[in-house]
């Protein structure tokens, strides 16, 4: 039997929300359509054992019918065939493996999947409450989407897809430009093991520029800026969340290992379970990720590198970055003076306000003015604190 459920968990950084996007199930173009709108998983596994199954399963006749006349739905016309629509509705794993067994998908589907979190759609499903057929009344396990990257990973490698590409913009917003690398690296959902997978099966991607919320930054500074649940969470889960992070800016600042010793690694290496162990970050390598994290202003990820390797190194990380250490402390310092002066700042504006009445107003439109011609600095650092 096909199980519909997950685990409570849930928080909000969805890199798009298409819950609202459907269909009526009388759109749907073929029987299989139908079966994916209604949500009959095990009528549907049962149909792709006939032969109008295995036609509906292997020819694009848009399925759920996304394309109709008078559907808004914002796809490319190349998602018009079973494997994309299975995903669509989140159909079990078990239906998705056997109709991608019968035909092909592309590194789009792969794309399209890395963007799923789990658990946001669960917080929505559960916040829409009764909602029902045609809309989306499903998501993904953890292990369930694990299980479907792994099946698209496998593909991908079979028929040689490019994972240098960067992720469309029906997929995920304008404002980001991410590899499918970069992709499984910022989704908290997404476990190490799949990112260590993508880092196997094209190490190139792991230095390549991206963009994060219209900011061009790399995917170790994308990893180190996933997002972890509220603190209304319980303890153990947000420790979950920041343990699978640190797996993947780990694995991150093992480039060199992926380019050199893992590229003789088989399709059975990178698929299976059984993934080789990354070496241990060695000191010369905290340097390089410090020295890259300090050039983009990433000063909450040095302080964390410092934090995480200072208990195991001791004197020796503090001689060998020193240097580091001193630049973090008077980046520290200053941002402590900036919020004192904001802190007077605001203190004496109040005072005026308070004392002065209207003879304040023309002090306020002439600092609009100054603002205006002379636009404060925003800080376009991605990682917040880590700890």
């Amino acid at each position: 039997m096909i199980n519909n459920q997950a685990g409570p968990f849930h928080y909000h950084h969805a890199f798009d929300d298409e819950d609202n996007l459907t269909v009526q199930v009388s759109d749907a173009n073929s029987l299989l359509g139908t079966h994916l709108l209604e949500g009959d998983w095990e009528e549907a596994l049962d149909y792709l054992d006939t032969p109008e199954g295995e036609r509906d399963a292997t020819i694009k006749n848009d399925p759920l019918g996304l394309f109709n006349v008078g559907n808004k739905l914002t796809l490319p016309k190349t998602k018009n065939g079973a494997v994309f629509a299975a995903l669509y509705v989140r159909a079990p794993y078990p239906l998705i493996k056997k109709i991608c067994d019968m035909s092909k998908e592309d590194t789009d589907d792969l794309m399209y999947a890395l963007s799923v979190i789990p658990h946001e759609e669960q917080q929505r499903l559960e916040e829409s409450q009764q909602r029902k057929i045609p809309y989306r009344t499903r998501y993904w396990t953890n292990n369930e989407h694990t299980l479907i990257l792994n099946l698209f990973l496998k593909e991908c490698l079979q028929h040689k897809s490019s994972l240098l590409d960067k992720c469309p913009s029906w997929i995920i917003p304008s404002t980001f430009a991410v590899t499918p690398l970069a992709m499984a690296a910022y989704n908290p959902d997404v476990p190490s093991s799949i990112l260590q997978k993508l880092c196997m099966l094209e190490p190139k991607a792991i230095g390549m520029e991206s963009k994060l919320f219209s900011v061009s930054t790399i995917p170790l500074i994308v990893a180190a800026a996933s997002p972890v649940p509220p603190a209304t969470f319980p303890i153990d889960v947000r420790d979950e969340v920041k343990r699978n992070r640190w797996e993947k800016v780990k694995l991150l600042m093992n480039k060199d290992w992926f380019e050199i010793d893992v590229q003789s690694s088989s399709l059975d290496d990178i698929i299976g379970d059984a993934l080789p162990s990354p070496p241990a970050i060695t000191l010369e390598q905290v340097k390089v990720a410090c020295d890259e994290a300090m050039k983009r202003k990433e000063w909450e990820l040095v302080r964390e590198l410092l934090k995480q390797f200072n208990s195991t190194a001791g004197d020796e990380l503090t001689m060998r970055l020193s240097s580091i250490q001193t630049a973090l402390a008077q980046h520290d310092r200053k941002v402590s003076t900036k919020l004192r002066k904001q802190d007077e700042k605001r203190n004496r504006e109040e005072w005026l306000h308070r004392n002065m009445g209207l003879v304040m107003y023309p002090v306020d439109a002439l600092l609009d003015l100054i603002n205006a011609v002379i636009p404060q600095r925003h800080d376009d650092s991605l990682v917040s604190p880590m700890s």
